[in-house]
């Protein structure tokens, strides 16, 4: 039997982040006139969700030392297995098992109709995940993590729910993903700011450890804007609900324009910083979901 001790490693909060993002795909897919049926959009959404669990299970089984040292994390968890150590046995086996499932269930869905591209966004999601906290590559201590994170909640989450719902990715995806994107190059950032000196000392190479906080927090400024300005110019008025898009994305903008403005460089600063751009980043998931759904009647 599985120890339930292990649910502990559930992050909440991503789970409903991963479940927004995909919504968003799905949606988006259905404004252009896209089908699914209720099976195929619960098939679609466990894909995301067990890749979103085997995340969670091996970043943690591969991490223990790195989290033993961490400080405290408003938008983490404590790492179970630094008290639980006999645990990281079983906990690995349910990584392996929940990207397996992941994986079926995208077969699934090739069978019922879908392009053989949903099996490579989510092969691309589960070594993106693999490889994130995996030694030898590790890719979060090669200045990489924020890329990783970036196209992994950004791109891979939407577009499975693109997918299941239009059949394959085109060009107006790649466009409809490109904010999105960047979005989770912010979300990545603000994630390590509060990391700073225990990365450092613990080896671990970030781009915040680079360049540094406040540059960080002009990062995420530009970023936010870079963002708003492709809704302008890249993302398809398929409908007049897209209209909305570019001052929902102002909601990043506003908040991290008031970190660069107000905050400094200490910790403590840093876990504000961390609270308020993630809960603007979802204000503006909830957002694009309901733009979206308007655009449907």
């Amino acid at each position: 039997m599985v120890d339930l001790r292990l649910l502990k490693v559930i992050r909440p909060h991503i789970v409903v982040g991963g479940f927004l993002g995909y919504l968003v795909g799905v949606l988006f897919s259905l404004n252009l006139g896209g089908r699914v049926p209720w099976t195929g959009f619960i098939l679609g959404y466990l894909i995301v969700l067990f890749e979103d669990l085997a995340t969670h299970f091996n970043n943690d089984y591969y991490d223990v030392e790195i989290d033993r040292h961490a400080p405290f994390k408003p938008f983490g968890s404590v790492n179970l297995f630094i008290e639980h150590p006999e645990l990281r046995g079983s906990a690995f086996l349910v990584a392996v098992g929940f990207s397996v499932l992941s994986l079926l269930c995208a077969l699934g869905m090739v069978l019922m109709g879908s392009m053989w591209h949903l099996l490579v966004v989510v092969l691309l999601f589960n070594v993106l995940g693999w490889l994130y906290s995996a030694p030898p590559v590790r890719l979060h201590s090669r200045r990489l993590g924020e890329i990783t994170i970036a196209v992994g909640t950004g791109f891979c989450v939407p577009a499975v729910g693109y997918i299941v719902a239009r059949g394959a990715i085109d060009d107006v995806f790649l466009l409809f993903s490109a904010p999105l994107v960047l979005y989770g190059f912010v979300l990545s950032l603000c994630l390590q700011v509060p990391d700073l000196e225990s990365d450092e000392a613990l080896g671990k190479r970030t781009l915040v450890g680079l360049i540094g906080r406040r540059y960080s927090y002009l990062l995420v400024l530009l970023s936010s804007v870079a963002a708003s300005v492709s809704y302008i110019y890249l993302v398809p008025d398929v409908t007049g609900v897209f209209l909305m898009m570019p001052l929902i994305s102002l909601v990043p903008v506003a908040s991290s324009l008031a970190c660069v403005l107000l905050l400094n460089d200490s910790r403590a600063h840093a876990r504000l910083f961390t609270r308020v751009n993630v809960s603007a980043l979802f204000l503006l998931l909830i957002g694009l979901n309901v733009a979206l759904l308007l655009g449907l009647n």
